[in-house]
């Protein structure tokens, strides 16, 4: 088994709670949704890391990928957060369900890699059920504040 394999269920879960827990966010709860979710993925990947005894190196422009990468995972926290408080969760969970996709659109464009036959698929049939989903359901209005 390849060991990315082991560890989508895990991951998969997470992303699970943390669809949950935003869900049950109050409008009156701040920024404060977006530092606890922030502080627990660093809290686990700590966790996994001394787990694994494994060593934080970062060399020069890893580091710096690795802080553009947080960055951008931090503001897809607060758009997540944001559309969850104007009633747009449908659309959000569907477009965040597509996550699995990007690094599979990266890996070409980045790392030279070739997309395999299943991988295809895989994203034709994700964007079929976009279209699906975006055909049968009316458009999202955000709740009148």
């Amino acid at each position: 088994m390849t060991p990315g394999v082991s560890a989508a269920p895990a991951a998969s879960a997470g992303f699970g709670v943390r669809f949950l827990a935003m869900a049950q966010v109050g409008a009156d709860g701040g920024l404060w949704p977006v530092v606890v979710s922030r502080g627990a993925s660093v809290l686990v990947t700590a966790v996994v890391l001394a787990l694994y005894r494994s060593p934080v190196t970062f060399p020069g422009r890893l580091a710096a990928v690795a802080g553009v990468g947080g960055a951008v995972g931090t503001v897809a926290i607060l758009l997540h957060l944001a559309a969850t408080r104007h009633q747009l969760m449908p659309v959000t969970t569907v477009l965040s369900a597509l996550y699995p996709a990007v690094p599979v659109l990266a890996a070409p464009a980045f790392l030279h890699e070739r997309l395999t036959r299943r991988q295809t698929a895989g994203l034709v049939c994700a964007a079929a059920a976009i279209a699906l989903i975006a055909l049968r359901r009316p458009p999202y209005r955000a709740a009148p504040p």
